[in-house]
């Protein structure tokens, strides 16, 4: 269906493998597969965590001996829940460890009630970690405090699952996106005017957006919205947590091409947080693969989808629909 209207209908092997109306040939070709290679090229190598399973470390090029440049590095990770009336504990993560190589793309996958979230909430410092350490350009996160711990939290911005829930219904679109630049008093009104219009043209959204609330928006315009609103302050990391799960394929196709040109533009590193590994192939350099708070595998993304080690991982591939690597057994 597409506006109200149905536009094509057949046998699922015929509109799946030879649509005829040209949004059925849209959909099909924006759906995501482990087929296919990621959004932008690069060349993959592989290095101690793909043997290892317990840190994603970037390789430098033949020749280079310049120590990675990561801007966040993560070890031994721990959050422990106790719970009522029961002597055990509850580990949501236990002794993950990791690194985000600057300007690069690390996703974190698996089932519901692996961690993955827990570990993005312990990034951004909304909850805090049992044990272990974060460190963000080379400072320990946990030890940040005033002057210190605002400049983290500007450098540092999230990007939720769903937008209708995590942006404000009473405010306008350029409430939402200048509400960053007021709390922090960045520049005058007349510059946080101008930075709000940029960063809406940066999301390729049309200056008339301004006046509107987000109950005006599709889906796919409210998420580019709060990816505006991620952007407002110049943040160096972009914590992405399951950002195009709640989105058709169409407008997921568009927003994680925008993803990666805004990653181009600005410079930017992403955590992306996701249980679609189809998504994941489009968009990482790196995957770690989280299975009841541990990290059972870490390496490039190639290799995670071209060669996976750890049996669980084989297992996600292989349920993933249309599978067509034949990698899983």
């Amino acid at each position: 269906m597409h506006r109200g209207k149905i536009v094509e209908q057949g046998a699922a092997r015929q509109i799946l493998e030879d649509p005829q109306h040209p949004y059925t040939q849209d959909l099909v070709r924006a759906a995501p597969s482990v087929a296919v290679a990621r959004l932008r090229p690069q060349v993959f190598t592989t290095g101690p965590a793909a043997d290892k399973a317990v840190a994603v470390e970037p390789v430098a090029p033949a020749g280079a001996t310049a120590k990675p440049d990561n801007i966040v590095e993560v070890d031994d990770l721990t959050k422990i829940y106790p719970i009522r009336g029961k002597k055990e504990d509850f580990a949501a993560v236990a002794n993950v460890s990791f690194a985000i190589p600057r300007g690069e793309t690390v996703a974190i996958v698996g089932e519901s009630g692996s961690g993955k979230t827990t570990t993005a909430r312990m990034l951004l410092k909304i909850i805090e970690p049992t044990s272990g350490a974060i460190r963000y350009e080379g400072q320990d996160v946990a030890r940040l405090k005033g002057k210190a711990l605002r400049d983290f939290r500007q450098k540092v911005q999230p990007i939720f699952q769903d937008p209708y829930s995590s942006l404000n219904p009473m405010f306008t679109i350029e409430r939402i996106i200048a509400e960053p630049l007021e709390f922090y008093k960045r520049g005058t009104g007349k510059d946080r005017d101008a930075r709000v219009r940029k960063l809406l043209d940066d999301v390729a959204l049309p200056q008339t957006m301004l006046r509107r609330y987000p109950s005006e928006l599709s889906g796919g315009q409210r998420q580019r919205v709060a990816i505006a609103r991620a952007l407002a302050l110049n943040p160096e990391l972009i914590v992405c947590d399951e950002p195009v799960s709640a989105l058709d394929v169409l407008v997921q196709d568009q927003i994680l091409t925008l993803l990666r040109d805004l990653q181009g533009e600005y410079g930017l590193s992403y955590l992306f947080i996701s249980h679609d590994l189809a998504v994941v192939r489009l968009i990482s350099d790196y995957v770690c693969v989280m299975k009841d708070g541990q990290l059972v595998e870490a390496a490039s993304s190639e290799e995670i989808f071209t060669n996976p080690r750890d049996p669980y991982t084989r297992r996600l591939l292989a349920s993933i629909p249309g599978n067509e690597l034949d990698i899983a057994v």
